[in-house]
């Protein structure tokens, strides 16, 4: 090993041979040592990583991941441009506010094309015809204020107008409003909305809607614990309707599921299996079965009843 002095900070001049020599002899020796020890400390490395590799356990290689395309955004819905324009309203039915509901639908979902009040009254007056519309462009056309209004305008539109009062009306027909043959699931749903109008409280229409419930439904909820709320006791009605409508289901395929026999045509001069009595009645057992399968309880035949049973004898036909 060669020890070499510490480098100079410059050259040595020209001149100087010797200093020069050394100098550039220990720069050699270094750079070639620190070569050396670089080399060795790769090779170090190498094994080391080779024994690790030797020592991690084998595991099969992983599926590439697939690439995930850049989604396309969905653009927005257009406004709602699919919305219907409301009928037109002429004042004849006497009831304008499904009219003026249908038209603050409009304001609401689209309120960029109505910024003002006045665009909004503009589009009432557009959909207007007989003498609501007559009315309208009277008061439209020398610049009314209460075209700049459009609560000004409805509820003069309804004082002119509106002939009924919904919450009389409403309450009238939920006292009269009864299940009847239809389904719970209809008969809620004018029930609901007869309800909207009535101004009642939840007690009174709690008790309505049992009110109107057929017998076999109020049967049904008898020995049950009623829901709390109405919205509660219509799911409960209508899941025991429904239920009770696929039971019925079953039991008319059953019916029909069951071979029908052909009636053998009788010999009236044949013994019955069950002879009749005099007094023209057949065993009770004998008896159930013919009533049950619509046959005559005196012959045991189909299509007339036991009165006028021409194998009877004269005198109990006279009699009945």
């Amino acid at each position: 090993q060669v020890s070499c002095l510490p480098l100079p900070s410059v050259l040595p001049p020209p001149g100087d041979t010797y200093p020069a020599l050394m100098w550039f002899t220990c720069v050699s020796l270094s750079a070639l040592r620190t070569e050396r020890q670089m080399a060795s400390f790769s090779e170090q490395m190498s094994q080391i990583a080779q024994q690790i590799q030797w020592l991690l356990p084998v595991s099969p290689p992983r599926n590439p991941v697939p690439a995930v395309a850049p989604s396309t955004p969905t653009p927005p819905p257009s406004g709602f441009a699919s919305l219907t324009p409301p009928e037109r309203f002429s004042g004849d039915s006497g009831d304008c506010h499904p009219f003026l509901t249908q038209c603050g639908l409009h304001f609401e979902l689209q309120p960029a094309r109505f910024p003002t009040d006045r665009a909004e009254v503009a589009f009432i007056i557009s959909r207007l015809s007989g003498r609501a519309e007559v009315w309208a462009t009277a008061e439209w056309a020398p610049h009314s204020t209460i075209c700049d209004s459009l609560q000004a305008f409805s509820n003069t539109l309804v004082q002119i107008f509106q002939q009924t009062r919904p919450g009389r009306e409403a309450a009238r027909s939920l006292m009269e409003l009864r299940q009847g043959g239809r389904r719970v699931a209809d008969y809620a749903i004018e029930f609901r909305t007869l309800a909207t109008d009535s101004e009642w409280n939840p007690v009174a229409l709690f008790d309505a809607f049992i009110h109107g419930l057929s017998e076999q439904l109020k049967d049904q909820l008898a020995p049950l614990e009623l829901p709390p709320t109405l919205e509660e006791l219509i799911a409960l009605t209508i899941k025991i309707d429904n239920r009770l409508f696929d039971r019925e289901m079953e039991r008319l395929r059953a019916t029909l599921a069951v071979p029908r026999q052909r009636a053998k045509p009788r010999d009236p001069t044949a013994t019955h299996l069950s002879s009749p009595s005099p007094t023209g009645t057949s065993p009770p057992v004998e008896r159930e079965r013919r009533m049950r399968l619509g046959e005559c309880l005196y012959c045991g035949q189909r299509g007339h009843l036991v009165r006028e049973c021409q194998l009877r004898p004269k005198r109990l036909r006279l009699r009945d």
